[in-house]
């Protein structure tokens, strides 16, 4: 992650660049620091759980909840890291010409319809409804959601468009630029 903070400060400045940032997390096992630990304290005296199996929850509630906690302080990490790319953007002006795709390949149960993981029960909304945030400077567009349907495989038509080159023709995905004006 280091390295992609240190490619925006290096490149900032200069024209039709691309990074891909690829955190993995948040993802088993649910591994975070003290500092993100703290900001969800609670009393927990069981076995450790940070990677649950994909099956029915048959744990006591309290060791769900506390797998909970433990999701939760790595969301926290991750915003934290988030917030740095946001603020270099904040800090060279990048808005005005700079695409940010954030975007994740699924959700995750947590106990929610008694369900651990992704792949074994229905597709519930907390699994297929994934968190979607793309900026694009053309439109000006923020702080509004939008109800269109789009799938991860508009993302590459979207990045080809921005960046005006030729889409191939037997690519399946579609460039947002449109529905992100909408």
């Amino acid at each position: 992650f280091e390295m992609g903070l240190e490619f925006i400060k290096t490149n900032h400045a200069e024209d039709k660049w691309f990074l891909h940032l690829e955190t993995f997390d948040p993802h088993e096992p649910f591994f975070s620091h003290k500092k993100y630990k703290d900001l969800y304290p609670h009393e927990y005296d069981g076995p450790q759980v940070d990677w649950p199996n994909y099956d029915k929850v048959t744990e006591p509630r309290q060791q769900v909840e506390h797998c909970r906690y433990e999701y939760a302080a790595l969301l926290s990490m991750c915003d934290h890291y988030l917030g740095k790319v946001l603020d270099l953007m904040d800090e060279y002006g990048m808005w005005k010409d700079t695409m940010l795709i954030v975007n994740t390949d699924h959700g995750f149960l947590l106990g929610e319809h008694d369900w651990w993981g992704k792949s074994k029960m229905p597709y519930y909304n907390e699994i297929a409804h994934m968190p979607l945030f793309i900026w694009d400077p053309r439109s000006g567009r923020k702080g509004e959601r939008c109800g269109c349907l789009v799938q991860t495989i508009d993302l590459p038509a979207t990045l080809l468009e921005y960046f005006g080159l030729e889409l191939p023709e037997d690519m399946q995905g579609m460039p947002l630029k449109d529905t992100i004006a909408f």
